[in-house]
């Protein structure tokens, strides 16, 4: 029996370190032959100031636009590190690249199970248990439910 990894999510925080993170994810693929999907989440729009003040079709061209900057940012993100890595064949192995909006837990997760990905690449900033009772930690919630292995970079080292 061979082992194989056809499809990569790569879940980006948008961080200045998140290329470190990039770079495994695109030596994987490129190891594997696999197709790379990138995605980033941000948080819900819905506790907005002044929402109650604001129509309806105004807070959805609101999320449009923060939506649509956060998935450019994180595709000239991308356009910089295959420019600044000629040697790593990003534009080979990429596959999609998502911006979205959510719990970044959860929605990390579906964008797995939609994309079929045989594992998830992340950072992680390696709070300590108690920083994580406290704050929380999205890689930890994505490593603990995922039905894939999970791959976690350190960043902020």
């Amino acid at each position: 029996m061979s082992y194989e990894i056809r499809s990569i999510l790569y879940a980006s925080d948008l961080t200045p370190r998140s290329p470190a993170v990039f770079r495994h994810a695109v030596g994987l693929a490129m190891k594997f032959n696999a197709r790379l999907h990138a995605v980033t989440v941000t948080l819900p729009s819905s506790s907005l100031p002044y929402e109650e003040f604001i129509s309806e079709e105004k807070m959805d061209e609101i999320k449009l636009a923060g939506h649509k900057k956060a998935e450019a940012l994180l595709r000239h993100r991308i356009e910089v590190f295959a420019e600044a890595n000629p040697d790593l064949d990003v534009k080979s192995v990429l596959a999609s690249v998502r911006a979205l909006e959510g719990d970044a837990s959860r929605r990390i997760l579906d964008v797995a199970k939609h994309v079929l990905a045989d594992v998830i690449v992340m950072g992680s900033r390696g709070h300590s248990t108690i920083g994580e009772l406290l704050l929380g930690s999205v890689a930890h919630k994505v490593t603990m439910k995922a039905d894939v292995p999970v791959i976690l970079v350190p960043i902020d080292r």
